[in-house]
């Protein structure tokens, strides 16, 4: 080898990061998982910080500018700050409770607004996991919140369904069998703590598997590229799939649902250690509850970039002959080509060793007359 060959690859080909090893669906993994997509997905994550925060200022400036004229320099909403006392807070809305009651009509309208801002940036984030290895696009973010828009609000419907029926058929035969379909059988509020016991623990279990179903079929919505305008199929599909896999996949959910609790159990904790008795320690407490609502918002894409995981790692287990052809494309090498310096080299390369009237053309060129070693036997 001089030197002037090379093979050549064709980088289609060459073996990408999610295929070079087989992935495992363990719950734990595919936590992580889901941590380390939403930091490599940084920007977006700030980005919905930064709009959650804006669509939260609309409510708090008002709010501020209301109690500024309203209570102005009152002292009474000081004695609040050290820690809450329902006398100071009864004495305190007595005092100034008609104008508090004018900020309700104002936080009322932003409750349905940030329900559609959910929705509305929920195919935006199910889109950036999806095409993670593309990187965030701004762009591309804002396409698939149009394009994926009513398919989740139809999805979200369904959802909310779900779970009033689930809440109607638990807590109604509750009522029919505990207390015969009659309040007037209801001798002691101990009847209420008692089947609050066993009614509650089901319904958070069964509430939490209807959110988690709704959120791979959100996955499934956006990787299929199926249009299905009721979306109801795609949650019979996805509904079975976490059937099949379901302590894999509700161990992953609480795993997430964990590190929410674990988060706002770090706040209460330091929240009263910081307290509110000064500019510093409001300032400080400013920054934790900040922190806080950001990585509350961190926890809510965790369970999605873990949801778009562990649906990758099914539908390779259950698509062997997907995985079978790529890695037969990963195989798949170009043929190696030669890199010839000049034509003369070139036509070197093609000859065929053969005595013909190009080697005859040639040998008189050069004023050989012996042509016999270049004649065939």
């Amino acid at each position: 080898m001089d030197g002037r060959w090379w093979t050549a690859y064709s980088t289609h080909h060459l073996p990408s990061a999610a295929h070079r090893q087989p992935f495992r669906m363990n719950p734990i993994t595919v936590f992580f998982k889901g941590i380390s997509h939403t930091f490599r997905l940084f920007w977006m994550w700030l980005l919905l910080f930064l709009l959650i925060f804006v669509l939260g200022l609309t409510v708090a400036v008002p709010f501020a500018g209301i109690m500024e004229e309203s209570i102005g320099n009152s002292l009474e909403i000081s004695k609040l700050l050290p820690a809450y006392d329902h006398t100071v807070w009864t004495d305190f809305m007595n005092a100034h409770g008609d104008k508090i009651s004018g900020l309700t009509s104002q936080v009322r309208w932003m409750v349905p607004v940030f329900l559609l801002a959910y929705i509305f940036l929920s195919g935006g984030i199910v889109k950036s996991f999806a095409t993670l290895s593309e990187g965030f696009s701004g762009q591309r973010f804002m396409a698939a919140c149009t394009q994926y828009f009513w398919r989740f609000f139809r999805l979200f419907a369904w959802v909310m369904l779900f779970q009033g029926l689930v809440a109607a058929l638990l807590y109604g035969g509750a009522f029919l069998v505990g207390l015969g379909g009659d309040f007037g059988n209801l001798r002691s509020e101990a009847i209420f703590t008692d089947m609050g016991k066993i009614i509650l623990p089901i319904h958070l279990f069964l509430a939490t598997f209807i959110a988690m179903v709704g959120d791979y079929t959100k996955v499934r919505i956006v990787k299929n590229e199926r249009y299905n305008w009721f979306v109801i199929a795609d949650f019979w599909r996805s509904l079975g799939m976490c059937l099949r896999y379901f302590f894999r996949m509700y161990f992953v959910y609480l795993l997430d649902i964990a590190l929410l609790v674990g988060v706002y159990a770090l706040y209460l904790f330091l929240a009263p250690k910081i307290g509110m008795t000064g500019k510093a320690a409001i300032l400080i407490m400013l920054i934790v509850q900040t922190l806080v609502m950001f990585f509350r918002l961190g926890t809510r894409l965790f369970a999605i970039g873990s949801a778009n995981a562990m649906y990758d790692g099914i539908h390779r287990k259950e698509n062997p002959q997907i995985v079978e052809e790529i890695r037969e494309d990963e195989q798949a090498v170009v043929a190696p080509v030669p890199i010839i310096a000049d034509e003369e080299q070139e036509a070197a390369t093609i000859d065929d060793d053969e005595f013909d009237e190009e080697d005859q053309q040639y040998n008189e060129r050069e004023h050989i007359i012996d042509w016999t070693p270049y004649q065939d036997e």
